[in-house]
């Protein structure tokens, strides 16, 4: 009779769990399959490994380490799960089903790193409370926690009373084996207390224990379509669904008639919404963001939330919002610097920054955007350039030169320089141009510029939401180009290296790029320019546009190398750099609600480096964001910013004092 109950118990919960399920994510699914298309199916070996890699030795996870081995201490109980749920349900339809001795141990191992496991997250969650988690479900994560620790127990508990119940049950005689040794320790205790005499009290544990372990495990699944914690279905897909294109590219090409608007969840793609049901609510994005540490709305992770949620509402019969301006303020939008930290940070491979730059570009259609930001955008769209000044005097800074750069759509030259708008325009910055000029032709290096032909890349409009006047930019860009004879293009600017690199494929463009660092590396390995030791001590500030999204670390500590200096990394360092601050336009927009700037805050920790008084860039927006967070601190004694171009100058005896060029 009992066995009878148990196996009516376990079709009734399979197929009830199962439907319930498949009830709860339909509407998902229907929802994906309205949005957009994208192409996630390329590269499918690559992806596999990839997968493998993230998936099971949690390359991601890792970089918290509790975090990370709390994880999988209960991510590894969930695959042995499986053998136990066999071995469980076995039992039940097959008389005397035995797993075997050693997967016996296996499963008790894994049982009890999972409790080990769920001490530590509740540990962490009640105790160390990190901030990241304000603005998760809480309540959410302990029910799941609960959960987890119930199944666990269930699991010893009917493996314990097995062997004094399986001869009224199943009519069957095992032996207890010392190798599962969770339940075979509980039923000594059974033993000693006489309850494993009792067959009634056998038989009552075994069901109760039976019932915690699949029926909790089947309660799970019915519950799992409503919580954060899908993920554990969608993380492995989406994943092994991540981006493979250009790092850097933000999105593939845009159908002129859709545009990139995103203002329903049918104008996203059907990886975007894959990922709004992913989320974790780990909140790892959240404390990697440069704007949430500065004290503005924006949390990359409520982003997601709220986004998810409004889906998640519209799927419930309830009215849809706008989403941008609506469920996503324009004050957390406009508040992000694209530096793409979030990205790198989310375990499951989320894109919050496509998301973003999608919203923006429902907002700028709408005019809900700040008049500092419509000055640069009417800049580029009239001057090709974000000072709002004439082309005619973006070579302006050549003329302190003692030699002519040559102008590329005239003659051909060997390298390309392709200056950008802060190179050209920013005082300080001309001289910095003028140094790489005088460092190229001390080198021999047959180079030239496209003089007034260059504008604005168009990486900031991107990320601003203006695809069609980025794709104006672009093209002015390179029908310049076009007229250029030249053997490889490099640039100074991280965020036209982006675009000439990353964006501009999709338009036809397809030579290599090479940022300056990378070039004057060569130069140095050529013996082309040979540097004197500096003996300086000091500390590199990767750009965002550099290392994290084109991932070029080696080349700008190799050229320091070089130069004989000695590098002190800061704690986030390489594609853990912190974002400067002037990203994704946010160097031209108003500062509204923010009690501190990104700059302030990495200068403050470079300022904790022992006996490192030189703070190297490699980009002229850093160059620009850092030298006022040096006035802001009131750390200009004790750190100054220089951009490696002028270290470079030094080593080689070719230098320009500062004062004489700002006194021009």
């Amino acid at each position: 009779m009992g066995r009878d109950l148990l196996m009516a118990l376990t079709i009734v919960m399979f197929l009830g769990t199962g439907g319930f399920f498949i009830s709860r994510m339909a509407p998902i699914i229907g929802v994906m399959r309205l949005a957009r298309p994208t192409d996630r199916l390329d590269n499918v070996g690559q992806r596999l490994g990839f997968m493998m890699r993230q998936v099971f030795a949690h390359q991601r996870l890792m970089r918290m380490k509790l975090s990370g081995v709390l994880h999988f201490f209960i991510f590894s109980g969930f695959v042995i799960l499986f053998i136990d749920i066999v071995d469980a349900i076995g039992q039940v339809f097959v008389p005397g089903f035995n797993i075997g001795s050693a997967l016996d141990f296996v499963v008790d191992l894994f049982v009890t790193l999972v409790l080990i496991g769920i001490i530590l997250a509740v540990y962490q969650r009640a105790v160390l409370k990190p901030e990241r988690y304000h603005g998760s479900d809480e309540r959410d994560g302990y029910i799941i926690l609960g959960m987890i620790a119930l199944i666990m127990i269930g699991i010893v508990l009917h493996e314990s009373f097995y062997p004094f119940a399986a001869p009224v049950l199943f009519h069957v005689h095992p032996r207890l084996d010392p190798w599962g040794f969770l339940g075979y320790s509980v039923a000594q205790l059974w033993i000693r207390t006489g309850l494993a005499m009792h067959p009634v009290i056998a038989e009552v544990g075994y069901i109760l224990g039976y019932l915690l372990d699949i029926g909790m495990v089947f309660a799970f699944l019915a519950y799992l379509p409503t919580s954060k914690h899908l993920h554990i279905f969608l993380a492995v897909p989406s994943i092994f669904l991540h981006k493979t294109r250009p790092h850097g590219e933000l999105v593939p090409p845009v159908d002129p008639d859709a545009g990139m608007a995103i203002r329903t969840v049918k104008d996203m793609n059907w990886k975007d919404v894959l990922d709004l049901f992913t989320c974790t609510e780990c909140g790892r994005c959240q404390a990697v963001c440069p704007a949430h540490a500065a004290g503005q709305p924006l949390s990359p992770k409520m982003v997601i939330i709220e986004l998810r949620d409004a889906v998640r509402r519209e799927l419930a019969g309830g009215e849809p919002l706008p989403l941008a301006g609506g469920v996503v303020s324009a004050e957390e939008l406009w508040s992000c610097t694209t530096c793409g930290a979030c990205q790198e940070a989310c375990p499951v491979f989320i894109e919050h920054v496509p998301k973003i730059a999608g919203l923006r570009a429902a907002l700028l259609e709408d005019g809900e955007v700040d008049k500092s930001t419509q000055k640069v955008l009417v800049g580029w769209d009239r001057q090709g350039n974000s000072f709002n000044q004439p082309q005619r005097k973006r070579p302006a800074w050549a003329k302190g030169l003692d030699f002519t750069i040559k102008d590329a759509r005239k003659e051909p030259v060997d390298w390309l320089w392709f200056v950008g708008d802060f190179a050209s325009y920013d005082p300080r910055m001309q001289h910095l141009s003028r140094l790489v000029a005088r460092l190229l032709h001390r080198a021999g290096i047959d180079f030239g510029i496209l003089y007034e032909g260059e504008v604005n890349s168009g990486n900031d409009a991107l990320r601003m939401g203006e695809y069609g006047l980025f794709e104006t930019l672009a093209q002015k860009n390179l029908a310049a180009l076009e007229k250029a004879q030249f053997n490889q293009v490099f640039t100074t600017d991280p965020h036209s290296f982006n675009a000439l690199r990353n964006e501009y494929g999709k338009l036809g463009f397809d030579r290599p790029v090479r940022h300056y660092t990378q070039a004057f590396l060569d130069l140095i390995e050529q013996g082309r320019l040979r540097p004197e030791p500096l003996n300086l001590r000091v500390t590199y500030h990767d750009p965002c546009y550099l290392g994290r999204w084109n991932r070029v670390f080696d080349a700008p500590r190799q050229l320091l190398e070089k130069m004989g200096v000695e590098l002190v990394e800061m704690p986030h360092h390489g594609a853990n750099s912190f974002c400067c601050g002037a990203g994704g336009g946010r160097i031209w927009m108003e500062e509204v609600g923010m009690t501190d700037r990104p700059a302030n805050i990495r200068m403050r920790e470079a300022l904790t480096l022992q006996d490192v008084n030189h703070f190297v860039v490699a980009c002229p927006k850093d160059m620009s964001m850092f030298t006022a967070a040096v006035q802001s601190t009131g750390s200009e004694e004790r750190m100054k910013v220089i951009d490696v171009a002028e270290l470079l100058a030094q080593a080689v005896g070719l230098d320009e004092p500062l004062d004489r060029v700002m006194a021009e």
